[in-house]
């Protein structure tokens, strides 16, 4: 009989998650029975999501997935980090093990996998324009600076949060400042490569977050979103003939270094992506703005 092994994702508006097909595909591929279950919190009051972290350990999960907006709060009640940088204070991933919440942030490496893969580790990313400055945008600017960027400019509606990563991410050497939004065309039209780290492009949040004035000659872009995964701002890319890499590869990616932190197994990357396209076909559709 297959080893059970229960999983879980906490976030809000998940609805559309793809997690549970990708966590319980790998187990299958593995001879493992993976139960994942999706736990949304949009409609509870007063979320405190280390009291969600613990009635997971209670109630006898492996590990659990965490996503927006809870990244960041998580990082608070976690017992022991895995070894990525000591200033990424986001995690994604929890594994519940002897009593000891063990988190890791599988986002920071499956961005730079992602990105690597793509460009076959031929290309820098220069100077980068990210829009959005939350638990994903500061995984995505850590694996910026493994990956050689010459400098991070960075814009959030919210500009305290803004601030708050920049000096973070300035604590850490890496090159990093925040515009404000009358300065965001122009940082956009002299940058190599433009990120979007925002929810906007996502089914429940549709439309384009970078002006289409800004679009010029950039080299590069990549959008954390995924579902859809043909998003309004990566179809401007493609017009601009801006090289484009998917949030579908993040989300492979971090899903796959997830899957070895619950179960030890390290996992054949193509023959589950394969697997995965062939059983679940991406929505591919992009919204209008």
């Amino acid at each position: 009989m297959a080893k059970e092994i229960k999983l879980g994702l906490l976030g809000n508006g998940i609805g559309r998650s793809r997690a549970k097909s990708l966590h319980e595909l790998i187990g299958g591929l593995y001879g493992l029975n993976v139960h994942y279950w999706p736990m949304d919190l949009a409609g509870k009051a007063d979320v405190n999501i280390g009291d969600e972290l613990i009635r997971c350990r209670e109630e006898g999960y492996r590990g659990v997935n965490v996503t927006h907006p809870y990244k960041r709060d998580a990082f608070r009640f976690v017992d022991v980090l895995s070894g990525f940088p000591a200033g990424l204070t986001s995690v994604n991933t929890v594994v519940f093990d002897a009593g000891r919440l063990m988190a890791d942030n599988t986002d920071y490496n499956g961005f730079c996998r992602a990105y690597i893969t793509h460009f076959s580790g031929q290309q820098k990313p220069g100077r980068v324009l990210m829009l959005g400055s939350g638990g994903v945008g500061l995984a995505i600017a850590y694996g910026l600076q493994k990956l050689g960027a010459s400098e991070l400019v960075v814009f959030d509606k919210n500009l305290q949060a803004a601030r708050d990563l920049i000096a973070n991410l300035n604590q850490a050497q890496l090159p990093a400042r925040n515009i404000e939004y009358v300065d965001l065309i122009d940082e956009m039209r002299s940058a190599d490569g433009l990120i979007n780290a925002t929810p906007v492009g996502m089914f429940q949040y549709p439309g384009n977050p970078f002006p289409q004035e800004g679009f010029a000659n950039q080299r590069w872009a990549f959008d954390a979103v995924y579902t859809p995964e043909r998003t309004v701002f990566l179809e401007y890319c493609r017009r601009w003939d801006i090289d484009t890499v998917s949030g579908f590869k993040l989300f492979l990616y971090q899903g796959l270094d997830a899957f070895r932190l619950f179960t030890n197994i390290d996992v054949d990357a193509q023959m589950v992506e394969r697997e995965f396209l062939r059983r679940y076909p991406l929505d591919e559709r992009a919204l209008s703005a």
